[in-house]
């Protein structure tokens, strides 16, 4: 269990969003459906946490939470991508258009998407672009 520091409890309070204790915690696991209504949110963030095999779900629960037009953005380690092109047109497919990208680092890929409505793909249409390489560490 984690302590929320001070200015958690100030900054959910200006915000309007209750006291931090009312809210439920984050899961220990990785937690598929978030407790946010349908079309709620305007920024949904994926830093290096696109580290599953359910790629798919989490940017599905990603599109039902935000609102039309809401950015969804993705930080990714470069090295994870055998094939940018195919993982941009899947997310595509997934209710979103790119709106920008940055390949110029040579450790990390960052996108910007919006999104454009709901899927335009069945659950059980295959999405190749979603299979991201594992993460190699590397000693140093």
């Amino acid at each position: 269990m984690f302590e929320e520091p001070e200015w958690a409890e100030e900054a959910s309070l200006a915000a309007g969003l209750g006291p931090v204790a009312s809210r439920p915690r984050p899961a220990a696991a990785c937690q598929v459906k978030v407790p946010l209504e349908d079309e709620s949110i305007d920024v949904a963030v994926f830093c290096l946490s696109l580290m599953g095999t359910n790629i798919r779900d989490f940017l599905e629960e990603a599109n039902r939470v935000l609102k039309p037009g809401g950015l969804l953005k993705v930080a990714e380690v470069s090295s994870r991508f055998e094939d940018v092109r195919a993982f941009l047109g899947a997310v595509t497919k997934l209710g979103f258009k790119i709106i920008s990208k940055d390949l110029s680092n040579s450790h990390f890929f960052l996108f910007d998407f919006e999104k454009t409505g709901p899927p335009r793909v069945g659950p059980k249409a295959q999405l190749l672009g979603l299979k991201l390489q594992p993460c190699l560490y590397k000693r140093r």
